[in-house]
């Protein structure tokens, strides 16, 4: 009989993806502060821990932190240290604030900053990756323009902010890239998006391209209060989704690459030859220090999920490595809740798929059932469903409970992923080509093919 995962209690907050996390044996399961905190950008490097307390609950923290703040894993497979912690964010903080163009929200991700698995210390330094959201993407244009006029190829230029503003919001996945670029020392690559645009992604996934890399873990460099709640639904429908991929059993490293995977999902970019490496979300997964990233974003949402460890009465904290079995409820109920949870695009989507054979017959149900009734049952105000709209609403239930019963609902929910990711990944990659410029696209593009032979031959040694 498994034990269902309960929240722990923490007395600090976290934000660095490769930090290592000392839990013994028996110790409440360290849900992590979630994205609030997570999200927290501060003057000084993020040096930051997770302590088990017995008295302060998890909603009383206080993002206080202190650079004595850390603390390592015994079990660990490696060193991560404070040190690491310190060098990514003071080499990359200076990058942002050099900017003059107002920001409001950026990030460090991808292998440049989390440490990949399978990569050795000969191969070439990644290129770093950064996410910039900006309240007003024609003002930025217009700075960055004067300011660091070589990021911008000549046409650009010649066109001017407002046509690239306009094709930064209009084109793709409402994301302009400039690549291979050196700023403060670092050679970096960054995407500039509206904060409503990545507001609107993270609440309703209506492209999944920023809220996507969102899943993984990542070094936060400057953050806003208004972004906090739709980072936090973010992480809950990533968990969501990855939990209807999944079996009633299934490890804990198979759930962070069904979460890994979702936005690779669809992504055209992953069946071209040279364009992405097959075993990204593997690689991503296994890097150092990134299951307790994982769990850290996870914990809190999986432990209202009603996750259990498989064949383990008493343990309460995680455990091993990632290769322990969870198991989750294998009911009506549960599904259920994870389809209501769903993303708002998604979740549309996965309704009109089922809306001709399910809403017709739940109305006429309801008007037969109202046609009965006599009328103090709309005086006091219950009155009946009479619209689509109300009919695959996340609060209904009825509704849902019939998808559930479609034995292909799962793979309907998976295939329509894919539909949401396909097109703003294929047309933002033909657009990054026109934004970065014919040179840099050739060799940016070499540089992929590169690392692709390089993974194909690792693969047959």
């Amino acid at each position: 009989m498994a034990r269902h995962l309960v929240s722990g209690r923490v007395s600090k907050s976290i934000v660095s993806p490769s930090l290592r996390l000392s839990l013994p044996a028996g110790s409440p399961l360290p849900v992590g502060p979630g994205p609030s905190t997570w999200w927290h950008s501060t003057a000084r490097p993020l040096a930051l821990c997770v302590r088990l307390h017995s008295t302060v609950p998890l909603s009383h923290t206080k993002n206080s932190y202190t650079s004595s703040d850390i603390t390592k894993s015994p079990n660990s497979s490696s060193s991560v240290t404070t040190e690491e912690t310190h060098n990514s964010y003071n080499r990359l903080k200076p990058v942002i604030d050099s900017f003059e163009a107002p920001i409001d929200w950026a990030v460090a991700y991808g292998s440049g900053v989390i440490r990949q698995a399978n990569r050795s210390p000969s191969d070439e330094p990644p290129l770093t990756d950064l996410l910039i959201s900006t309240p007003d993407p024609y003002r930025f244009h217009q700075i960055n323009m004067r300011q660091n006029r070589s990021h911008y190829p000549a046409y650009a230029r010649w066109m001017g902010p407002s046509w690239v503003a306009a094709i930064q919001e209009r084109l793709g996945a409402e994301v302009w890239y400039v690549t291979m670029v050196t700023v403060a020392g670092v050679n970096i690559k960054y995407g500039v998006i509206s904060t409503s645009a990545l507001k609107r992604d993270l609440e309703e996934w209506t492209t999944l391209y920023v809220a996507g890399r969102l899943h993984k873990p990542v070094l936060s460099l400057v953050s806003t209060p208004t972004l906090e709640p739709a980072l936090r639904t973010n992480l809950r429908s990533a968990a969501s989704v990855a939990l209807l991929g999944l079996g009633p059993t299934f490890s804990e490293l198979a759930l962070w690459e069904q979460i890994a995977g979702l936005s690779y999902s669809g992504d055209p970019r992953m069946s071209v030859p040279g364009a992405e490496n097959p075993e990204k979300v593997k690689n991503i997964v296994r890097g150092e220090g990134v299951l307790d990233g994982f769990r850290k974003l996870y914990g809190r949402h999986l432990a209202k999920m009603s996750l259990e460890w498989e064949n383990e009465k008493s343990y309460k904290g995680w455990r091993g490595m990632g290769e322990e079995g969870l198991v989750q409820p294998d009911s009506a109920e549960h599904y259920i809740s994870l389809l209501s949870s769903l993303p708002a695009n998604l979740r549309s989507k996965v309704a009109r798929h089922f809306r001709p054979t399910i809403v017709g017959s739940l109305i006429s149900s309801e008007g037969r059932q109202s046609s009965r009734s006599s009328s103090p049952s709309l005086r006091q105000g219950q009155s009946p469903i009479s619209t689509i709209s109300d009919v695959t609403s996340a609060e209904n239930g009825e509704f849902w409970k019939q998808v559930v019963q479609d034995p292909r609902y799962k793979a309907v929910v998976q295939n329509e992923l894919r539909h949401i990711v396909r097109r703003p990944a294929l047309t933002q990659s033909l657009k990054g080509l026109f934004t970065a410029g014919l040179s840099k696209s050739v060799w940016y593009s070499w540089a992929k093919v590169r690392k692709w032979l390089k993974s194909r031959r690792k693969r047959k040694v």
